[in-house]
């Protein structure tokens, strides 16, 4: 359990979640496995709930997939660190894989009120229930252009500010 797994998309506040995870592993001397999840529309679900394999890397479109390596490659990844693209709800994909994390990173949206409601919040899901202590990057620290980007960290039911640490 030497590993971070981060939530990784084209948002701001999912930079800002990697670019913490990294300084973090750095210090720390962790893996950063960054996860990229898609939900997929409903026409490729499987009838009945079925399981849904993880999306093969070559079947994204190109411009994309490089985007998002591109925001990877960002943070001048170690040879050991991963980028990995999966099919299904991003909330559910984090927490089955943060059973085998040591923390789960996640970037805090700019949802609030009703387009949380009607979009649903990751970070909030993951909070509710990974396996493994969650850290929470707000996007403002990414804006103000900190360095360190400050998180709430929830491990259980505490919840305080943080960087980086070793």
């Amino acid at each position: 359990m030497d590993e971070i797994v981060v939530g990784l998309d084209l948002s701001v506040s999912a930079q800002a979640a990697l670019s913490w995870a990294a300084a973090q592993a750095k210090i720390s001397g962790h893996r950063v496995r960054a996860i990229h999840a898609l939900s997929l529309p409903a026409t490729y679900t499987v009838a009945g709930g079925g399981y849904i394999p993880p999306v093969p890397f070559d079947g994204l479109d190109d411009s994309y997939r490089a985007a998002v390596k591109a925001v990877f490659d960002a943070v001048r990844p170690e040879p050991s660190w991963e980028l990995q693209f999966m099919s299904n709800d991003p909330g559910p994909v984090l927490v089955a894989e943060s059973h085998k994390a040591s923390m789960l990173v996640l970037g805090t949206r700019e949802h609030t009120g009703w387009g949380r409601l009607r979009s649903g919040s990751v970070s909030h899901y993951c909070l509710s229930h990974a396996h493994c202590p969650v850290v929470a990057v707000p996007v403002e620290r990414m804006e103000s252009g900190s360095a360190a980007a400050s998180s709430s960290v929830s491990a259980g039911h505490s919840r305080h500010s943080a960087s980086p640490v070793a």
